[in-house]
């Protein structure tokens, strides 16, 4: 067979070497013209269905599946494909309904009997779906911990906790991580190890910094120069990547910083024993993790007492409800009286918010005429931050202000915009006509929309972070309505550091949709925006000081 003068097997070959490269588009084009002459084929199928999958474009790649299934349903891994596939698009019920049927016909590991009972939806339908998944999750935690079964991390049968999506919600999860924990601890041996040494007298500070995103990513930003702040003669230092970080301009500044002979880069190794047995050889005195639960492999390694202190940051400000956490670093703008309440962590407090973040550079900035213009209400925000109850809040904006338009943004596979889109359909008067879905957007006109914008919107329960700080390079301000969790409290802590003079933040849900609309349409909204962007300057950029306070802290640990 022939298929443009070219052999069916060169086509192949040429298909395949493009998939290596990832060069998905063309390795698409390439198979989907061999599936023309040969649709049941299935070294083609399975390929497409990778190029598919790795390219983001779910849809296709769950309608490739479902046809190699068809043709064998014994295909090695094809269900647990399959269920990841669903798991991209959000579609829970129907990635559970799948793994039932797999494990009835036992192809699938035993792992997956808990995996199905804890997943948690992205972008939630109601309130109701919350609690649902939220009594399903601590069942299948009594469940394990009734058990005696052992599993194998390293042997591919890793379960993914719900410890992210679980918190973008009102809810206090500390007693639910704790029986996380301990459920984990349980079925996983490995996670028992203890690896403390005490540090000699005389000897520098051996601290690591744990992520998978010292990279272009918010923890990126968020971190870099305050362990770029560290006293050199005080500390060794190491950065310890995962094999997953990606080669960024931001990860070139670790690199320059080795070659500096201030730090050292190690990529962990990917298995957990071997991570241990290197944590074993090292023998660190701090391990400090800048997020935890937004990364599987390390939400893994932070269960494991691997130091003698170990240091969570905000991240993602949750508490682990892990004993292998001693503290949570974060600002005394952060918490209210009740905070410490829904930490297992200790927490150590900054007077500034933890970070030196330097004021964002952009090639072309707008005007004026562009940043007085009212009415334009903007959440640019993940969408998974957008809790049920903040829709009506959205709604309630556009109903009152007629001239008001409201931005958003859509995911890149806009998977999680058609959830929300008709979870707004269900508000009847959500006017969908003046809401806008801008595609996902370079970082400098990202922060220009920011500065276009009258007003932002700080989502409820789970707010704005990196974002608000780039919002300041032109002075937009934030509505915010700040709870008892850190979670939510991060734009109204940036707040107290600028010492705005009565900032916008709000106890109630109509004081929100007010201010908001009140700040939309005030007269001298280029005023406000050039005085919260000279605070910002002031007080929020560039806090040289909040190196010197990290460094202090992390020395008391010693003294």
């Amino acid at each position: 067979m022939v298929v443009n003068k070219i052999s069916t097997e060169e086509l192949f070959k040429i298909a395949y070497n493009h998939l290596q490269n990832k060069n998905y588009s063309k390795s698409i084009e390439l198979f989907n013209k061999i599936l023309s002459h040969f649709p049941e084929n299935l070294s083609v199928l399975r390929n497409l269905l990778h190029a598919y999958a790795f390219s983001g474009d779910f849809h296709n790649a769950e309608n490739t599946i479902k046809k190699v299934l068809r043709l064998n349903e014994k295909e090695p891994y094809v269900y647990q494909f399959y269920a990841s596939i669903l798991k991209n698009q959000d579609k829970i019920d129907e990635m559970i309904n799948l793994i039932e049927e797999g494990l009835s016909k036992n192809l699938m590991s035993s792992k997956w009997k808990y995996q199905k009972e804890l997943l948690y939806p992205v972008v939630v339908k109601d309130n109701n779906e919350i609690d649902k998944f939220r009594t399903k999750i601590s069942e299948c935690y009594d469940q394990i911990l009734k058990n005696s079964e052992q599993l194998d991390y390293d042997n591919d049968q890793i379960i993914q906790t719900p410890h992210y999506e679980s918190s973008y919600n009102q809810h206090d999860n500390l007693e639910l991580n704790i029986k996380s924990v301990k459920a984990l601890r349980k079925i996983y041996r490995e996670l028992n190890e203890n690896c403390v040494v005490e540090k000699k007298e005389n000897e520098k500070i051996k601290i690591g910094f744990i992520s998978e995103f010292f990279t272009n990513h918010t923890i990126g930003k968020l971190f870099k120069n305050i362990i770029f702040s560290l006293d050199q003669t005080k500390f060794n230092i190491f950065i310890l990547h995962s094999k997953k970080t990606k080669a960024s301009k931001l990860f070139n500044e670790f690199i320059e910083k080795e070659k500096n002979g201030f730090l050292k880069n190690i990529r962990l190794p990917e298995k957990l024993g071997d991570k241990i047995n290197f944590f074993k050889k090292e023998k660190f005195n701090i391990l400090f993790y800048p997020d935890i639960g937004m990364s599987v492999e390390m939400y893994y390694l932070s269960l494991i007492r691997l130091a003698k202190h170990q240091i969570m940051s905000w991240g993602h400000p949750e508490t682990t409800g892990s004993e292998s956490i001693d503290f949570f670093l974060c600002s005394k703008s952060l918490i209210t009286d009740e905070t410490s309440k829904s930490y297992s962590e200790k927490l150590l407090l900054m007077d500034h918010l933890p970070m030196i973040y330097e004021f964002p550079k952009i090639e072309q900035k707008i005007n004026d005429a562009e940043l007085s213009k009212n009415n334009i209400y903007s959440c640019p925000q993940t969408m998974f931050k957008f809790h049920p109850e903040f829709d009506h809040i959205l709604a309630e904006i556009l109903k009152k202000d007629k001239k008001g338009v409201l931005y958003l943004i859509k995911d890149n596979n806009k998977i999680y915009f058609n959830k929300l889109i008709d979870r707004f359909k269900k508000i009847k008067f959500f006017d969908l006509d003046r809401v806008i879905f801008l595609d996902p957007l370079s970082r400098d006109n990202y922060i220009n929309h920011l500065g276009t914008s009258s007003v932002l919107l700080d989502p409820l329960y789970f707010g704005a972070g990196n974002s608000f700080h780039e919002s300041m390079v032109y002075g937009t301000p934030t509505v915010t309505m700040p709870t008892k969790y850190i979670k939510s409290r991060i734009v109204s802590a940036a707040y107290m550091q600028m010492e705005i003079e009565k900032p916008p933040i709000v106890k109630n849900k109509n004081e929100y949709v007010e201010l908001a609309i009140n700040i939309a349409n005030s007269d001298n909204l280029l005023e406000i925006k050039k005085y919260y962007q000279k605070k910002a300057i002031e007080k929020l950029f560039n806090t040289t000081k909040a190196g010197e306070e990290f460094n202090q802290i992390l020395l008391n640990l010693y003294q």
